[in-house]
């Protein structure tokens, strides 16, 4: 109750503070001045990148900024902005330093990422759920023994959950891993060719509800499988015999209605704090914002974080609700209101620290390209070096194509968000075929809904876009949100595998083509979608184009820094449909800041990853500082305290690992 009336009184100053904030930004210079306003925050003698002109290439530079309510007041030279300073006030003294907007990662999967922060032996994964050990493969004697001996420790009823150790994972292909890393092929290839049936499972698991995943695929034994199947008899990816009858495997829409429907939730307050350590994280690398897909439990947990004021970046999502929906098109209908709106007139429900950007018609529109998991127009040969999980083609020669794959209702959820008014955002993509069946599909909805154009309907990641895509998207208002990360990874990541499917000089093209979606005019922003990869690595590889030995690829896609860093503030904030709020520094906009390390502007090109930030700030609310900037400046030591070492960085120590291990 206590707690209550406290948000209520919090909720009613707020109102008071935003009405009076308002009255005295109508006042500008001396006037302002003149009616007693008092800065809580005032930063000066820096260099501040402001980033307040539509062209990246004229936005001026200031010395000083002064805060009040979480937003910019004033922004100019030293001597006009002090004047906002007062007794109360917080000055901070830059020595030059540089100063950028908050940093807006348009794709990272921070609910995931959290993970390390769980103590030993938690047993939940990065979708909130609890999970139980994985079972490690020998023969299949052995395997089953194990699960029986995993299903006598549960009471009956308890749901088994869990995945062959050693199968093989997409994220093995991460530079520096080398081939040998890609171990437990040979494992899943067994399951996918039925070593393990549903009969052995309920053998062995009898009173306990069972799935076993594995790539795109699992296994359910008979309990399971009941309970689906009388909730949705006829659900897609339920692979059936010659008589019709299920075979216990599931793919695509049966194992997300599931995992959503059956499996055991986490109460949002056990795993909340480890979603906050994760965004402590991010705010010591200069990031304010995050734009990220939720599940309804992943909401649960930033929504609990976010009544108790323990946000310490922002939060942009997309809803997950609708995809693998059994229900999509009525599960659409009953959503309208909660996003919306088209051009500059675009909403999403929630506050200035949570809210909704758009609907996630599915999980991915392909796979990735180093599992042969992309969906591609030429198959993938049998023998890759680089990339020896390619000889199992677990998902067909060309990939999988979630558009095409009658496992998925990813076409039906797209027309029910055409329908019904909504924006899709967070759609991973991958292979060229992937991107050409996702244009395809949204020109010809757009005859049917014209306004799609004017929605902002998004594409991640970049990892193969061509000329002719990059045409076709602008005619549909296409906003992408790339990551640089696919050509640091080299030639053991999406530049390489390309490379070996296309040619060298067309990987270096189309693998995140920066240049090219620039100009054709698209809307382009820079997200990380890596647990550690420095944003100002991101920003680095933008410039560069180097991988992680140096080797440059498609140097006509660079672009310049300052475009680069607008990739990172002032374009993702349209992404995130707060341009009008955040990705500069201006007054009436959100004061989301970060002092660097270095000046971004004149450090050498290939130093630019070594940047780091010494303060940031979300809201007049200082989230991370320092420590030794924090000691030398009199600010209280807040944020993250872990070891960063580990962030890739471009370090000479990550390209000699790359190198070791070709």
């Amino acid at each position: 109750m206590r707690e209550e009336i406290g948000i209520m009184r919090k909720s009613n100053k707020q109102v008071i503070s935003m009405f009076f904030l308002g009255f005295v930004l109508l006042l500008t210079g001396h006037w302002a001045r003149a009616a007693g306003l008092e800065a809580e925050m005032v930063i000066f003698n820096g260099k501040i990148l402001t980033a307040d002109s539509p062209d990246p290439n004229d936005f001026s530079i200031a010395q000083a900024a002064a805060i009040y309510d979480g937003k910019f007041v004033a922004v100019g030279n030293n001597d006009e902005v002090l004047e906002y300073a007062g007794p109360s006030t917080r000055k901070i003294d830059l020595g030059g330093r540089t100063v950028v907007p908050g940093l807006i990662d348009t794709h990272y999967h921070i609910y995931a990422y959290g993970e390390h922060f769980f103590p030993e032996g938690t047993r939940i994964d990065h979708s909130g759920r609890t999970t139980d050990p994985r079972i490690t493969w020998t023969n299949k004697a052995d395997f089953l023994a194990q699960i029986r001996t995993l299903a006598l420790s549960k009471k009956p009823g308890e749901w088994i959950i869990t995945s062959p150790r050693g199968g093989y994972t997409s994220s093995q292909n991460e530079p520096g891993s080398g081939p040998s890393a890609v171990v437990g092929g040979d494992i899943v290839v067994e399951l996918q060719n039925g070593a393990v049936t549903r009969f052995d499972l309920d053998q062995v698991a009898p009173n306990n509800p069972m799935f076993l995943e594995w790539t795109q695929e699992g296994l359910v034994n008979t309990k399971a499988l009941d309970l689906l199947l009388e909730r949705y008899p006829s659900v897609a990816g339920v692979r059936r015999d010659g008589q019709g009858v299920p075979t216990g495997r599931l793919k695509g829409l049966a194992i997300e209605a599931l995992q959503y429907d059956f499996y055991p939730q986490v109460p949002p307050e056990e795993i909340a704090p480890y979603h906050e350590m994760e965004m402590e994280e991010s705010a010591a690398q200069g990031v304010t914002t995050v734009s990220t897909r939720l599940n309804p439990r992943h909401l649960a947990a930033y929504s609990w974080l976010n009544i108790r004021g323990r946000m310490p970046i922002r939060m942009a999502y997309t809803s997950e609700i609708v995809s693998l929906n059994p229900n999509v098109e009525a599960t659409f209908s009953r959503l309208v209101g909660l996003q919306g709106g088209k051009g500059d007139n675009m909403w999403g429900a929630g506050d200035e620290t949570l809210w909704l950007v758009g609907m996630a018609a599915g999980w991915a529109i392909d796979g990735a390209p180093a599992s042969a998991g992309a969906c591609v127009s030429k198959p993938y040969p049998r023998e890759s070096f680089n990339f020896p999980v390619w000889r199992f083609q677990f998902q067909g020669p060309n990939g999988i194509c979630t558009l095409e794959d009658p496992n998925y209702n990813f076409q039906e959820a797209f027309r029910a968000a055409a329908k019904y008014g909504f924006r899709t955002t967070a759609m991973h993509t991958a292979g060229d075929r992937a991107v050409d069946l996702y244009l395809d599909m949204v020109e010809e909805l757009s005859q049917e809904y014209p306004d799609i154009v004017e929605r902002r309907w998004g594409i991640d990641h970049c990892r193969y876009i061509t000329r002719e895509h990059a045409r076709r998207a602008k005619k549909l208002g296409i906003i992408f949100a790339c990551g640089p990360k696919y050509v640091y990874a080299g030639q053991r990541g999406d530049v390489g595998a390309y490379q070996e499917l296309f040619g060298e000089a067309e990987a270096g093209d189309a693998v995140v083509p920066l240049r090219t979606l620039l100009d054709n005019g698209l809307r382009t922003t820079i997200h990380q979608d890596q647990h550690g990869f420095h944003p100002f690595l991101s920003l680095e590889v933008a410039v560069t184009r180097k991988d992680v030995i140096g080797k440059v690829w498609g140097p006509q896609q660079r672009v310049s820094r300052r475009e680069a860093l607008y990739m990172l503030t002032r374009w993702s904030s349209e992404y995130v449909l707060r341009e009008k709020l955040m990705g500069s520094i201006e007054p009436k906009k959100y004061a989301d800041f970060a002092v660097l390390s270095q000046d971004y502007l004149t450090v050498p090109e290939d130093e630019i990853a070594m940047t780091d930030s010494l303060l940031t700030v979300m809201g007049g609310k200082i989230t991370y500082t320092q420590p030794e900037f924090a000691s030398a400046q009199g600010l209280p030591q807040v944020g993250f305290r872990e070891n960063p070492t580990w962030w890739k960085r471009g370090t000479p120590e990550e390209a000699r690992r790359a190198r070791a291990s070709q």
